[in-house]
């Protein structure tokens, strides 16, 4: 009995060890690795004309400046729940 049942744990380790060795169908890691690398069209808002002539008009005083804080705030607030 207790022959039976040490062999046949050995036959699973070994069938085991021989799959681990072959490798399998890998995991989500492997396939992303394997897989073409990504690229992204995202494109920085910084130097966009519509940033820029609100930067100026602000700098020109044709918008509120409160009013500019309150909306970064709520920007912000956007932007940061949004990535937790």
């Amino acid at each position: 009995m207790m022959s039976d049942a040490s062999d046949m744990l050995d036959e699973l380790l070994a069938e085991l060890e021989s799959r681990a060795r072959r490798g399998g169908r890998g995991d989500a890691i492997d396939a992303i690795l394997a897989s073409e690398p990504r690229q992204t069209a995202i494109q920085s808002l910084r130097d966009h004309e519509v940033v820029q002539r609100f930067r100026q008009e602000l700098m020109d005083g044709m918008i509120r400046v409160d009013s500019v804080n309150r909306l970064l705030g709520l920007v912000r607030l956007v932007i940061t729940s949004a990535l937790v």
